[in-house]
Parts: structure tokens; C-alpha cells; sequence
């Protein structure tokens, strides 16, 4: 493919250059669309699993919606299932309302924190696993606090929440999106926050598809980034590449879906005083097998410090 002269060369070459899991052809699977009553016994046998089975007299009988139902749990809790994708997430009470990790072992030892919220990730995951799928840890965060007296006295910084994240990997690629699985932890350490996004794939792919190239991929998505400002390309003065990687797309849980194609998709965080950074996905087989739900350009939060996770 031709390089255009829309597109800047040096960013263009630096998306080439941080290039990940680029393979020549990769299988194309269609999407077992989700069962409205299999998803909400779903994500009560979950809620029961993670949390507690005494908790099953507690659920109060939840609002159903034609695209998202809501369970209510205690203290303000509650499971939501958003019905295109089959997604679930389920959260209690807000971590400023709750208990913070105490000063000592409790909050210091991150490695048992991790591996508490690895047992359960892992083990939301196995319920959706099937052949030639594996989860795979990915990041790990923390939501700290501090309280102000009316003086304007600040308390010492207290642990509110720890929280990992995994991802999905079909076929050896990971499916991309928001994460596949994230758990989140409080005082105890208790389970206060969990996500499933995990679309059903059918067994067998009903076509293999030949995958565009690294530097084909970086110029169409400088092309399409180039009718943002139109006259003026994106140059590597503007932007900075953080990632460029081949993998799944996943939409949002509240869009349907119909295929699991291969996509690239381009990190970009802003330069200098221009201060929108942008996430891109663009189909990576020659021709789309479905609109990429969520359009070809996200913007990202603009540029602050470095972020914790």
C-alpha cells in the first residue's frame, strides 16, 4: 500500500516499529448471541459464588430493561447485566463508605491481595473458558484516600481499594476492549467489586482471514485519524505511540455483536500543548466482517501525569 501524504512518515514508522502479535492469517468466529434469562442466572450464581449464598433471601427481584436488568443488593449494592453482550458487573457500596485497609500487614502485603484477587478472577473465568481460550493476568491499582477536617488538617493517606484486571486471549490473541475480567478488593480483604465481558464464541471459525500488514494497518489509521483535522496531519510532534497491537475486538457491553474479528488498534497519548491523545481500531483483514461498533476514533482523557495502572 501506498503511503499517503496525509499521514506523517515518522509516526507512521514509530506505529510500525511498536508493531505487537502481528500473524499472517487469523480465524474469524461468529458470536453466540446472549439468552436474557441465562445471563441473569448467571450473574446470580456468581453474585451467590463470590459473595455469599445466605445472600440469596437478600436479592431483591430485579428491574428488567429491554438492553440492561438491575439486581438490588444490600447497602446500596447491586448486579447489572447488559443483555447485547451478556456482560455482568456487580459492585457493593462505594469504597469511600467502606472500612479502609488498616495501617499495618493488611494494606502492606500486596502479593496477598493479588493472589485473593487472581483465585477469584480466575475463577469467574473458568465458568466461560472454552477450548483454545486462556485469561491472563494484566494490571493491578489502587484507590487511596484521605480525609480533611473542617481546619483543613489532612489525615495520612488510607488504603480504600486494590484492584486487578485480566484478560481474555483467544486463539493466542488477546481480545481487546475493556477487561475481560476485574476484581476488586477492600478491608478483609473482602470482594467489593467484580466484571465479567466474555462474548460467547461459536466452536469453529467459519473463515480464516489473511491479516494487513503493520505498515498497511498504521497508514489506514492515519488516514482516518487525518479527517480530524483536516489540512493539518497528526504528525509525531502531536502524538506519541504507546502500543500498536493485533488482537479481537470487543464492543461495549451494551452494543451487539456479531463476529469476533481481528483488529489493530493504536495507543496514542498527546505531545506538547496539544492535549487529546486518541485510541484507533481499524479492521485488520482486508474488508470489515462487521462496523467496528464504536467508530474508528476514541478519544482518550486528556493528558495528566502518568496513570497508576
Amino acid at each position: 500500500m501506498m503511503a499517503s501524504s496525509v499521514t506523517d512518515k515518522e509516526l507512521r514508522g514509530e506505529l510500525v516499529r511498536h508493531a505487537r502479535n502481528y500473524r499472517e492469517r487469523a480465524p474469524v468466529f461468529g458470536i453466540n448471541q446472549p439468552v436474557p434469562e441465562e445471563s441473569l442466572a448467571q450473574a446470580r450464581d456468581l453474585a451467590l459464588a463470590i459473595w455469599n449464598p445466605t445472600l440469596a433471601c437478600l436479592l431483591i427481584p430485579p428491574v428488567v430493561g429491554n438492553y440492561q436488568t438491575l439486581i438490588q443488593l444490600p447497602n446500596n449494592g447491586n448486579v447489572s447485566v447488559f443483555h447485547p453482550s451478556g456482560a455482568i458487573a456487580a459492585r457493593m457500596k462505594a469504597a469511600q463508605q467502606r472500612k479502609p485497609f488498616g495501617p499495618e500487614k493488611e494494606a502492606s502485603d500486596r502479593t496477598v491481595l493479588k493472589a485473593r484477587a487472581q483465585q477469584v478472577g480466575e475463577g469467574i473465568a473458568r465458568r466461560y473458558l472454552a477450548p483454545n481460550e486462556e485469561v491472563r493476568y494484566e494490571s493491578f491499582w489502587e484507590l487511596n484516600g484521605q480525609v480533611t477536617t473542617l481546619e483543613g488538617e489532612k489525615s495520612a493517606p488510607m488504603l480504600l481499594e486494590v484492584v486487578s484486571s485480566f484478560r481474555r486471549y483467544l486463539h493466542g490473541l488477546p481480545v481487546l476492549g475493556r477487561a475481560s475480567v476485574h476484581v476488586g478488593l477492600g478491608a478483609g480483604p473482602q470482594v467489593t467489586q467484580w466484571s465479567v465481558e466474555w462474548r460467547r464464541v461459536r466452536p469453529e471459525p467459519f473463515v480464516e482471514t489473511p491479516i494487513i500488514s503493520a505498515e498497511e494497518g498504521a497508514e489506514r489509521v492515519l488516514t482516518q485519524m487525518a479527517s480530524l483535522r483536516p489540512g493539518k496531519p497528526f504528525t509525531s510532534k502531536d502524538l506519541k505511540v504507546q502500543d500498536f497491537i493485533l488482537g479481537y475486538m470487543s464492543f461495549s457491553p451494551r452494543v451487539p455483536q456479531r463476529v469476533m474479528q481481528p483488529v489493530w488498534v493504536a495507543v496514542l497519548a498527546p505531545l506538547g500543548k496539544f492535549n487529546m491523545g486518541h485510541v484507533v481500531a481499524i479492521p485488520a483483514a482486508p474488508q470489515p466482517f462487521e462496523p467496528l461498533a464504536r467508530g474508528p476514533v476514541i478519544p482518550m482523557a486528556p493528558a495528566r501525569s502518568t496513570p497508576s495502572n
